[in-house]
């Protein structure tokens, strides 16, 4: 590499970090860039003026910043380009298009995957709901940046494969991003759901002030996503963050993955439901005992409300075993905050009281309690992670053709 070479390569270098700091803090000063950066206020003032120019980034508003004084603040320019985020779970597929501060759009949703007949009905579902939002908001298809999906794990990064969920055999070995690519016209990105949910807390929820988190989604399954340093760390093989399948306990129940005593067998919806509708076996008086082969999560909860003593004692339970892992997760990777949501979390509030009594009990003695805070995204999080997924390969790889064409164009 020559020393023009090297000069472009650092020069886009400074343009990314200035970008992706505006991005992250939403908005930002001359004064706070040059602090942050390293940079110069002049180099600083000149990649403002370029990223202006390219209509990446746009005046805010004026800041004050000290007495009588009042500094400009830079935003990102959201309809510079739009990205599109699909989320797929065992309730509902979530559809939505964004602008690049992630603010939905427009959105759409599908059914429970699980009752399409076939892949090719539940592909052709989506591909009709995404061209439904790009043609009720007028947003032209090359400003469409891309796709991002967030599905049920495990996913063969490589290959771009949802393998086989256990909750969800109708997306066993489906080529996602491949076929999407292919009738959309569309770059697809394909993570783990719980990877894009924590995406989407990191960008826009209870982590837009961390560099390390860990989302805990406690659903029927059991899942989690980390974020390190910014990035989604999906590990060696695209299995990191497989937190439902961790052992509990050697010789408890079986669990869909094959496995005996996994969190997600102990813990989980699904899980509460099968030991719910075991337990009123013996108890004919009980309310429930009529259903208790078809028993649904909403009976679970709706219980709870009613102070049922049984269901209580099961719940209570259940977020006990949560607690235990959680407190082995914080041993391990003592992340700056751990947001948790999911069905169990959103529909029996004190699940997260006593995973958060817990976990911090039994975590290792003499540190200060970790941060963990519940979702308040209300089950955005997985969609807007998912778009967010789409611009962060933008403002960090893509943008490098923008600058390259900026440069062949003589503008700089």
């Amino acid at each position: 590499m020559n020393k023009e070479d090297k000069q472009v390569q650092l020069k886009n270098y400074n343009r990314r970090s200035v970008l992706n700091y505006i991005r992250k803090n939403k908005t930002a000063t001359k004064a706070g860039l040059a602090s942050a950066t390293g940079l110069t206020f002049m180099a600083i003032k000149k990649i403002l003026e370029e990223l202006e120019e390219l209509g990446l980034i746009r005046c805010d508003e004026m800041e004050k910043v000290s007495v009588g004084r009042r500094a400009l603040t830079y935003a990102i320019n959201e309809s510079y380009r739009y990205t599109i985020g699909v989320h797929i779970n065992k309730f509902v597929t979530s559809i939505a298009l964004m602008d690049l501060r992630g603010n939905i759009l427009a959105s759409e949703r599908c059914g429970k995957a699980q009752e399409f007949q076939s892949q090719s009905s539940f592909v052709d579902t989506i591909v009709e709901k995404i061209e439904k939002l790009i043609r009720e908001t007028g947003i032209e298809r090359e400003k469409l940046l891309g796709i991002g999906v967030g599905a049920p794990g495990p996913i063969d990064m490589e290959n771009r494969v949802i393998l086989t969920p256990p909750n969800m055999s109708l997306l066993n070995y489906l080529p996602l991003a491949e076929v999407l690519e292919r009738r959309l016209g569309c770059q697809v990105h394909l993570y783990k759901d719980t990877n894009a949910i924590a995406f989407g807390e990191y960008w826009d929820g209870e982590g837009t002030d961390k560099s390390n988190l860990i989302y805990i989604d406690v659903d029927m399954g059991i899942g989690s996503g980390f974020i390190v340093d910014g990035r989604i760390n999906v590990g060696a093989n695209g299995i990191a963050g497989e937190f439902g399948h961790i052992t509990i306990d050697m010789n408890g129940p079986l669990c869909n993955c094959g496995n005996r005593g996994c969190l997600e067998a102990m813990s989980s919806g699904i899980a509460v439901l099968r030991e719910l509708s075991q337990q009123l076996n013996y108890d004919e008086n009980h309310p429930l005992y009529e259903k208790k082969d078809n028993l649904a999560i909403e009976d679970v909860f709706d219980m709870a409300e009613k102070k049922d003593l049984l269901t209580l004692s099961i719940l209570n339970r259940s977020a006990h075993y949560m607690g235990v892992a959680v407190s082995n997760l914080i041993n391990i990777l003592d992340p700056d905050i751990i947001i948790m949501g999911g069905i169990m979390i959103q529909n029996y509030p004190r699940y997260f009281s006593i995973v958060q009594s817990v976990a911090n009990t039994r975590k290792v003695k003499g540190a200060k309690e970790n941060v963990m805070r519940i979702s308040s995204l209300n089950g955005n999080a997985g969609v807007i992670g998912a778009g967010e997924i789409v611009a962060d390969n933008f403002f960090n790889q893509g943008i490098n053709e923008v600058f390259l064409k900026h440069q062949g164009d003589g503008r700089e």
